[in-house]
């Protein structure tokens, strides 16, 4: 099996820039820090309602040297509406990664299910064929990973936020019991494995044990430590941790 890669997030950095109207800290400045300290990746989610990475914030990424030459991948994370499909199509992101949105959430919280517009999904999959991987969020379940793999989709991310929050207990092993079986069903129905939410360098080396994801996308803990360590020092340390796991 492949390593596993790591890709940054950096909504955090586009959050703290937004708080004045200054430009300040400069996205593409976090990106190369970033790229320079051995991540595989930057990911970026534009909301809609831009409370952090924009849609310019995706053009201006996708110009830097590495990611327009695919050294770096370029995943942008995000619901499916037109402007944002439209977008990463254009600047030919290495991946799309589908997540549902629940109204006046924080922060995803959940993966694909029924009550989603499977039709949509699967017209998404078509689009970007041939130009960008499609991935979805995806609970730790059976019913999500199969509707996932019905839509034609390249990846499934899962959503670890409760393993996260929960290591350490018995609860904490029961979601890693989870992640691990739906793991094991999506890569028999031929998905890459993905996986995101709330990770450390504390869970992180248990949960690569045991389902090998080949993908992590980690942006809140990285940002929140690099505060205190800088962010260069924070990066390098997780890929360390990764490589090392």
């Amino acid at each position: 099996m492949a390593r596993t890669t790591l890709s940054v997030n950096l909504n955090k950095v586009a959050l703290l820039r937004n708080s004045r109207d200054i430009g300040v800290p400069n996205l593409i400045d976090a990106a190369r820090v970033v790229i320079d300290n051995g991540a595989n990746g930057v990911t970026l989610h534009p909301r809609a309602d831009a409370r952090h990475a924009t849609l310019d914030d995706v053009l201006a990424i996708s110009e830097i040297p590495e990611v327009k030459s695919g050294a770096i991948e370029f995943n942008i994370e995000g619901d499916l509406r037109p402007e944002l499909l439209r977008l990463a199509q254009a600047v030919k992101a290495t991946q799309f990664t589908v997540v549902p949105v629940t109204p006046g959430e924080l922060t995803s919280r959940r993966g694909w299910r029924a009550y989603d517009d499977q039709k949509a999904l699967v017209q998404t999959v078509e689009n970007f064929r041939g130009v960008s991987r499609v991935s979805v969020f995806c609970d730790a379940a059976e019913a999500s990973v199969r509707l996932s793999a019905d839509a034609g989709v390249d990846a499934v991310e899962f959503y670890t936020g409760d393993y996260a929050l929960a290591f350490g207990t018995a609860r904490g092993d029961e979601f890693l019991n989870q992640l691990e079986q739906a793991a094991n069903l999506a890569r028999s129905l031929g998905l890459r494995v993905h996986a995101g939410h709330d990770l450390t360098q504390e869970n992180l080396p248990t949960l690569i044990k045991r389902i090998r994801p080949d993908e992590l996308s980690i942006g809140h803990a990285i940002i929140s430590e690099a505060v205190f360590k800088g962010l260069g020092q924070v990066v390098r340390e997780y890929v360390a941790c990764v490589n090392n796991a």
